[in-house]
């Protein structure tokens, strides 16, 4: 057993005198620093453009926050670039190439004389110099790669220092004891420990195995991770001495910042890398739905049903890859012995961590003591878009590319922009606060961005408990079988002290968190199997205990000797273990990758849970050349927003929404349009004008509009609802957007058909599948905040991921929602084909008794969602009137307020919302004209 605590202690003059010292020692070399001269190595000639709302600015310090509390100013450069971005919405239609600068900011290496609005030098002794531009981005130039880490490190903790302890905290499980006790912050402490339950020494060592496993790489990079937390202490140690440099919300904290270690690194990635990096981990889940799906259907049965609701390799999903197959987890022959069952795949599992918070049973909530971290439980997992346009189709010969990752809106924004020089490193773009190097960004002449891609990288397994001395074991039993042995379990309780920080209530709690590991991971609960016999349900990542492996890949990017063109670029993808869609842009190739640590399974159904017991193991790991990717696609562009990498590449065993509609093909649609209307060669700005036409509009309107009133014909309705068809049948004419006619306007322009679109595509899931998934319940997936996302329980996802899915107002929508199953079964009422139709298992209760009963089905769906839209709209039956839906009014927000985009605080001094639009957060627009010879 091991213990970890968080000890909270005062910094003084010594100690900031010690943390500097300490800090200086690692980085401190010969020379001067170089001058950062604009553009020099930058083969862009000002073509690349970044935009990363709120603003680079997170520092707020005690006399800012009284000047914000007495006048509402925020501080310089903490909101600047949220503006830019909300404006893009209206100045979209007309966009050229020459009002870019207007939505996005020059991503040049380097920065003008007469931008450079102050100068620092964060220790004599360091050869480090970070220039400040007007935007407030730092331009980091040091003689060396320790200099220049340090220096990353300063500039980090100087624009996120308290976010990054938010981080930090998350990320070791102890949020309770930083910002006091509450349900949420207990909630993510233990979810976090249970995906990565590092002690600090667990931490550190795979910092100290780099060198070994990576060579003179991983002791480049062991050598920046060190002088960048120097640098970060460094910072530290100045607030000690200069009350400006702190932020004030470490009053709320109770306590000054403390010393980072080279642990910390590891606690943000394995945090980061949980959220927008991992894949799989649903069998037990999908084992629950099955057993459901017996009891309702029969076995003979239930077993297609699975399979058509799973959509692991439908046919018409859309991919990335277009015209080349990457076969992986194809089921061949399956050992139906290595697939364990639970008995009740339903019944929460036992042993979860016990309620030490009074009132607190472990539920999600958006409420902490102090508010300092608003619902973090909320950040989108699968995020991201890319656009993407090869030479032939680009009008100046060059390829263009439009691309970011949706990491939702905080204040301060949950990455940090950097530039970023030393003799062998140069890279600018953005960065989590806490890892130090540019993630997502620019080389010399080339760019790179991401999508989560949600591959399948993590495996729920079943442990047998046993008893060492041979008797019956008990039902939470911490011995397991593993090769005809029975083995201890690892047991490390992780200990924290939570008190009340300002504006919390409650008194201090001492919290324990006990976690039990097995070979294979860590046990997020007991269950039983085989009629009664104790088990432990857990969870086998690919990427645990190395969360910061990926960095080697991360680093080859930003070294100029190392990334010259596609193919070294994709070398270093396939060194980033986190399943992630790269994509690369130079000024000559376009490329894809998709990357992630995947395990090659044999013999066993990858869909449900398997033994722990030796007979189910991995069989290595998928080659790099397997896993799907391309140069210069033959159709001329690639198109992703987190959809299906390539064909008979296989859906995650938590993915259910790779079926036959998926938000990728409005980018796909949106890039053709502007192809066809422009004879086939586009620029930076058309490629942007594709992008947002995306970003207004509704998946739903545009997918099933038409496919519904082709089903329902001519035939007479009754008049309230002939009128909505027609409010629907126009606006998706349209293209179906959520957008407002001018940015003053109080209403969406097509506030009637949006309306109706959000209250009939929930009564026509209902009308189509109740009769089979109701029995199961209703509601809560992907609830948030307190507020329920529609959703069948027994089918892990919800009915549609609208704008404010589950009260989060998190941006991105209309992923992995129900659009596909309620298109493909109005195409077989029809009769039109699909790639994988229903089967009968599931078409005999479509409705309530198959396909006949459809019709007065969907007739009592569509008049139970006029009168409701007539209560919300005060009794109103003029339809073309309506502004309101049940949830807007209960909301008391209009429509626009309902789906607005909310910034949630990581700090004292939040963000105003602005409207809403589906798009990556930070983003980049790149056209190379040039390259290095």
């Amino acid at each position: 057993m091991s213990e970890v605590r968080f000890p909270l202690r005062r910094a003084t003059g010594a100690l900031a005198a010690a943390l500097l010292a300490l800090a200086t020692a690692s980085a401190n070399t010969a020379g001067a620093a170089p001058a950062p001269t604009y553009r020099a190595d930058d083969y862009a000639d000002g073509n690349v453009l970044s935009v990363n709302p709120p603003g680079e600015n997170g520092l707020v310090n005690a006399a800012q926050l009284a000047q914000f509390e007495a006048t509402g100013q925020r501080p310089a450069n903490s909101t600047e670039q949220r503006t830019q971005y909300a404006n893009l919405l209206h100045g979209y239609p007309s966009l050229t190439d020459a009002a870019l600068p207007q939505y996005y900011n020059d991503e040049s290496f380097g920065v003008r004389a007469a931008d450079v609005t102050r100068t620092e030098q964060p220790a004599p002794s360091v050869p480090v110099t970070i220039y400040r531009d007007r935007h407030d981005i730092p331009h980091v130039y040091g003689s060396t790669d320790a200099a220049m880490s340090f220096g990353a490190g300063y500039a980090q903790a100087e624009d996120r220092l308290f976010e990054m302890d938010v981080l930090r905290h998350y990320g070791q499980g102890t949020l309770s004891a930083f910002l006091g006790p509450s349900c949420a912050n207990e909630q993510m402490d233990h979810d976090e420990l249970l995906l990565a339950p590092y002690t600090e020494q667990q931490a550190q060592t795979q910092i100290d195995a780099l060198p070994t496993r990576y060579g003179a790489q991983g002791a480049l990079a062991k050598q920046m991770i060190d002088n960048y937390v120097a640098g970060v202490n460094a910072y530290i140690a100045a607030t000690a001495t200069d009350p400006s440099k702190l932020p004030a919300d470490y009053a709320a904290a109770l306590a000054p910042p403390q010393p980072w270690k080279a642990s910390d690194v590891v606690y943000v990635a394995a945090l980061i890398g949980g959220i927008f990096g991992n894949g799989g981990g649903g069998e037990v889940r999908n084992a629950a739905l099955l057993q459901y799906l017996q009891r309702q259907l029969g076995r003979a049965s239930a077993g297609r049903a699975f399979t058509d609701f799973r959509e692991q390799n439908d046919g018409d999903a859309p991919t990335t890859i277009t015209g080349t197959a990457f076969p992986y987890e194809i089921p061949g022959r399956i050992d139906p012995a290595k697939t364990a069952m639970p008995d009740d795949a339903a019944q929460p599992l036992a042993g979860g961590p016990a309620a030490t918070t009074p009132g607190c049973d472990l539920v999600p909530s958006n409420a902490t003591a102090n508010g300092i971290v608003a619902s973090l439980l909320a950040m989108p997992a699968h995020m991201s878009n890319a656009l993407l346009v090869d030479a032939a189709h680009s009008a100046d010969g060059h390829p263009i590319a439009v691309f970011g990752p949706q990491v939702s809106y905080f204040a301060p924004g949950i990455l940090v922009q950097e530039d970023l020089h030393s003799p062998d490193y140069a890279a600018e773009g953005a960065s989590f606060p806490g890892t130090g190097l540019v993630e997502l960004g620019r080389g010399e002449d080339y760019a790179w961005s991401a999508t989560s891609a949600g591959s399948d990288l993590t495996d729920q397994r079943l442990e047998r408990i046993c008893d060492p001395a041979g008797g019956t074991p008990p039902a939470r039993g911490t011995y397991y079988e593993f090769d005809g042995q029975c083995l201890p379990m690892t047991h490390e309780t992780f200990h924290e002290t939570a008190v009340p920080k300002p504006g919390g209530a409650g008194a201090p709690a001492v919290i324990d968190h006990d976690i039990y590991l097995t070979r294979h991971g860590v046990v997020q609960g007991w269950t039983t199997a085989e009629d009664g016999k104790p088990t432990a349900v857990v969870n086998q990542r690919t990427t645990y205990q190395h969360e910061v492996d990926s960095v080697i890949g991360f680093l080859r990017w930003a070294q100029p000797a190392q990334t010259h063109d596609a193919a070294s670029w994709m070398a270093g993808a396939a060194q980033i273990n986190y399943t992630f869609n790269w994509f690369y842009v130079d000024a000559h190739d376009i490329a894809y990758y998709s990357s992630g640590m995947l395990p090659i399974r044999s013999d066993v159904d990858p869909n449900l849970p398997t033994w722990g017991t030796g007979s189910a193991e991995w069989q290595g790991f998928l080659a790099a050349d397997a896993h799907p990717h391309e140069v210069d696609p033959p159709s001329g562009y690639f198109v992703n927003w987190n959809n299906k990498p390539a064909p008979r590449f296989s859906a995650a065993d938590n993915q259910y929404g790779y079926g036959p509609v998926y938000r990728s093909q409005l980018l796909d649609a949106a890039v053709r349009d502007q192809l066809a209307a422009h004879g086939g060669r586009i620029g930076r700005a058309n490629l942007v004008q594709a992008m947002e036409t995306a970003a207004t509009q509704d998946l739903d309107g545009v997918a099933e509009i038409q496919e519904l009133l082709g089903y329902l014909g001519n035939r007479p309705e009754p008049p309230g609802v002939a009128a909505m068809l027609n409010q629907l049948r126009s606006w998706s004419a349209s293209g179906a957007h959520r957008r407002k006619a001018a940015p003053g306007d109080a209403q969406y322009a097509d506030h009637a058909a949006v309306a109706i679109m959000d209250v009939v595509q929930p009564a026509l899931i209902r009308a189509i599948f109740d009769p089979l998934l109701a029995a199961g319940g209703l509601g809560g997936e992907g609830s948030t905040g307190g507020a329920v996302t529609p959703s069948y329980t027994v089918l892990p996802m919800q009915w549609v991921n609208t704008p404010n899915s589950g009260g989060a107002h998190l941006g991105s929508a209309y992923d992995a929602g129900y659009e596909g199953y309620v298109r493909k079964v109005l195409r077989q009422l029809r009769g039109e084909p699909v790639a994988q139709p229903f089967g009968p298992g599931i078409t005999g209760r479509l409705c309530g008794a198959g396909p006949a009963s459809c019709p007065s089905a969907f007739d009592a769906a569509l008049a139970s969602a006029y009168h409701s839209l007539v209560d919300a709209n005060g009794g109103a039956t003029d339809v073309a009137s309506w502004t309101s839906t049940p949830d807007t009014v209960a909301a008391k927000q209009t429509m626009p307020q309902y789906d607005a985009i909310q910034f949630r605080s990581i700090g004292i001094v939040g963000q105003d919302p602005i409207d809403w639009q589906n798009r990556p957060t930070f983003q980049q627009v790149v056209e190379f004209p040039r390259h290095r010879p």
